[in-house]
């Protein structure tokens, strides 16, 4: 208060001295008047400002929290055609740049975005409507026929399984043939090569298209040929065509594309084209080089065959007295027809000093007139006559429905299956029983490199020289063919010889390789995994391989190739009794298909087959 009274008295004081002694005192005395009011005021000041600074703070804060964990992203935005926004379409020529350091955009209209994901890795996997519903298994109509991938596509996938999810096995060019063995509606089981799978039916054609290769036209086919004179198999179709090698008269051939001047064909699993008109559906009889006395000079021309001479005309039957080879024509050189049983009775319609026309299984051939005996005029016009059954001595031969009965004897009845015929067939049956794995009913086999003899010519005259011997030697025999022209399936002769009570099958034949120096003999035996067969038997076949093949090899002094354990033999896998099959060379070699075609080692084989089974019998 002292304060404001001296304050007071120097306003007074300053009045009386004028305006300029006054600005001083008021100044002072705002001055203490702020001070005399306390500091109320500039508490409040501070806090409001405190209060706004931390509100400031917490936005910013909060601005940048917003920053860090949700970045605005800009994209362009279009709408899909119904007018609904779509936030994974970008409009194009808008797409945004990301600056490297400082989160700036680079480039016009663009802005600081993160690295976007791809809109379809982001969404969750779809699953196809397919996919959700129950999978309706696909039925398969059994059927074996020849079909062809159509030209219209180039590439047919075959496939694991008849899905398009199926693993893809291999391309099949267009126009392949291919074995048919079940169809379905959308897909159909083939085999190509040795391997079964599935294909778009769609794309299959039972009829054989005619496609263009190299600039011929040939029609597409799964046939065998033969070649009827040396020829060159070349890689294309024309004389320009680089030749692969050159092929032999008579060779077998797999033809795949059959046209006018060219043809596509596979030999030795190699592919090319050989001129169409040396290719032939019979095999040519071979020609056999004659050795002239003096020396084998392979320089020498082979002997002609003579005119047939000064034959008498006759119409009387005849007995053949042994095992006789049927020739085309009345020479020891002539092609020969088939081994005629001893016993067969024939038509003989001419006769010279030393050979015999006859008439037999629908051919006329020529025998040795040493060999056979009249039994009776017969008239003129009178078919053939051939008793089914006759006997001599004990044994008592009959024809039944398994096959041809030789009985009489006390010893166990074996069963002789000449393999392979005159012709073959290329219908299918199953590989086993309930298998679903299909092969070709019965072949022609291979031939005689040196000789060309068909196997299955081979294999019946051996057969033939087997059933006497072990008839001589007190077995009994069934034999499932005797004549080359027939038709039977490797199926059929293991169901035959199952079902006439024999206690073995020995199944003759012989060897073929692509390799011209392979030898030796072997025998073929179910493995212990064959899913045909019961353990006993598959026991049984593998011991009357072992004795088999042991004393074939001791007799002829062939090389011993042991036991061939397979499960894809249809003449096995159908049999219900102890069944072997004996390959006794290999016809493809030069010196063992000659070998083989000798009378000295067919007799040497003959005597070590029954050796082996009297090995096996204890006998």
């Amino acid at each position: 208060m002292r304060a404001l009274n001296s304050m007071g008295r120097r306003v007074k004081k300053a009045g009386k001295n004028g305006l300029h002694g006054l600005l001083p005192i008021l100044l002072l005395f705002f001055v203490l008047t702020l001070t005399a009011c306390g500091s109320k005021p500039s508490e409040t000041t501070t806090t409001e400002a405190n209060e706004s600074a931390a509100d400031r703070s917490t936005a910013a804060d909060a601005s940048a929290a917003d920053n860090t964990s949700a970045p605005v992203v800009d994209v362009q935005i279009s709408t899909d055609p119904t007018g609904s926004v779509s936030p994974y379409l970008e409009t194009e020529g808008n797409k945004t740049e990301a600056s490297t350091e400082n989160g700036t955009q680079s480039g016009e209209g663009s802005t600081t975005a993160p690295e976007e994901t791809k809109p379809e890795e982001t969404k969750p996997e779809e699953t196809t409507p397919a996919e959700t519903q129950p999978v309706k298994p696909i039925v398969f109509e059994n059927c074996s026929e020849l079909v062809f991938a159509t030209p219209r596509i180039q590439i047919l996938n075959f496939r694991e399984k008849p899905s398009k999810d199926g693993k893809i096995l291999a391309k099949i060019p267009a126009g392949t043939a291919l074995q048919r063995t079940g169809r379905s509606d959308e897909w159909s089981r083939v085999i190509y090569g040795a391997t079964e799978g599935f294909v778009a039916a769609e794309f299959l054609s039972t009829t054989a298209p005619v496609i263009d290769l190299y600039g011929e036209k040939v029609q597409v086919c799964d046939e065998e040929y033969y070649t009827t004179d040396k020829l060159n198999f070349r890689e294309k179709p024309s004389t320009d065509g680089t030749v692969i090698q050159v092929l032999e008269r008579a060779e077998k051939v797999r033809c795949t594309g059959y046209g006018e001047n060219w043809s596509r064909i596979i030999y030795n699993e190699k592919e090319g084209f050989v001129s169409t008109k040396f290719l032939s559906k019979e095999k040519p009889a071979p020609i056999e080089p004659i050795v002239q006395p003096g020396g084998n000079d392979p320089g020498n021309p082979p002997i002609e065959i003579p005119p047939e001479p000064g034959f008498t005309e006759c119409n009387e039957q005849v007995r053949v007295t042994t095992n006789l080879r049927m020739r085309e024509g009345p020479s020891t050189v002539a092609n020969v027809i088939t081994v005629l049983n001893n016993g067969t009775e024939v038509l003989c319609t001419g006769k010279n000093d030393k050979w015999a026309r006859i008439s037999y299984g629908g051919r006329t051939g020529y025998v040795s007139l040493d060999y056979v005996t009249a039994v009776g005029a017969v008239d003129p016009g009178t078919p053939e006559q051939k008793p089914a059954t006759w006997s001599v001595g004990k044994i008592t031969r009959k024809e039944t429905a398994n096959g041809i009965l030789y009985t009489g004897n006390g010893g166990p009845l074996i069963a002789i299956d000449a393999g392979h015929q005159a012709h073959g067939n290329n219908e299918m049956e199953p590989n086993g029983p309930n298998s679903t794995t299909m092969k070709k009913k019965v072949s022609t086999g291979t031939s005689g490199r040196a000789t060309g003899i068909n196997e299955s010519l081979l294999d019946l005259i051996v057969s033939i020289q087997l059933k006497d011997a072990l008839l001589a030697r007190g077995y009994n025999v069934l034999m499932i063919r005797e004549s080359q022209d027939v038709d039977i399936s490797n199926m059929q002769r293991a169901v035959r010889a199952s079902a006439s009570g024999a206690a073995v099958m020995i199944r003759v034949h012989a060897n073929g390789s692509s390799d011209p120096n392979k030898t030796g003999a072997e025998t073929l035996s179910p493995s212990k995994k064959n899913p045909y067969l019961p353990a006993d038997l598959i026991a049984a076949s593998e011991r009357l391989s072992r004795c088999v093949i042991d004393a074939f090899c001791a007799s002829t002094g062939s090389k011993n190739n042991n036991i061939y354990y397979t499960d894809t033999m249809t003449g096995i896998n159908f049999a219900t009794l102890p069944t072997t099959t004996i390959e006794m060379g290999y016809m493809t070699n030069l010196q063992e298909d000659a070998l083989m075609a000798t009378p000295e080692f067919q007799v040497k084989a003959v005597v070590g087959i029954m050796n082996g089974l009297d090995a096996y019998f204890g006998r």
